[in-house]
């Protein structure tokens, strides 16, 4: 039989992702650090730059191409690691209501590559949540999330997303922390 699960108060549920978040920026800001390269990022991965320049056509009209090169890495903790991509809009929001857009990434293959990159159309919205803010409640300029895509992180391989003039495309990096552990067998 299984020992009970230690829980959390329902208050710190909320900062499980976060803290992931602000450990893995940590680890990657004293990586960096060890390395003597603080200020700046790691340098992408020539081959990526190189497969960038040879396979992913320019981007059509109506479109801009967004590249996303991730900095190298070794294999053992590239397998740690997943790349999360968001495509959104800055927007006015007033604080109170929760905002978000919809829409999907389609994924395309490059014919005779073996590569793929991602398209998104206009993002639909905002759609939010309908609590009135107070009279004279100030109105702040943010990023608002429409879709997103969680990928593999391979830093020999540009993220590549072709989108409409407007549309934001941001990234970041998740890590897996620990061992898996065995699922019970009822």
């Amino acid at each position: 039989m299984l020992a009970p699960r230690p829980t959390l108060p329902a208050t710190t549920a909320f900062l499980r992702p976060r803290f992931a978040l602000v450990l893995g920026a940590i680890l990657i800001a004293a990586s960096l650090a060890a390395s003597g390269r603080a200020d700046e990022p790691a340098p992408p991965d020539p081959e990526a730059v190189r497969n960038l320049e040879a396979a992913y056509p320019a981007a059509g009209p109506g479109r801009v191409r967004h590249v996303v090169l991730l900095p190298a890495v070794d294999a053992e903790a590239a397998e740690d690691l997943k790349v999360e991509v968001v495509a959104g809009k800055t927007i006015d929001t007033d604080g109170v209501n929760r905002f978000r857009f919809g829409g999907e990434f389609r994924e395309k293959d490059i014919p005779g590559w073996g590569f793929s990159f991602l398209e998104v159309d206009a993002l639909p919205g905002p759609l939010s949540t309908r609590i009135a803010p107070q009279e004279g409640a100030p109105v702040e300029k943010r990023f608002v999330a429409g879709p997103r895509m969680l990928m593999r992180y391979n830093a020999r391989l540009p993220i590549v997303v072709y989108a409409p003039p407007g549309v934001e495309i941001r990234t970041r990096v998740w890590r897996a922390e620990g061992e898996p552990v065995a699922a019970e067998v009822r």
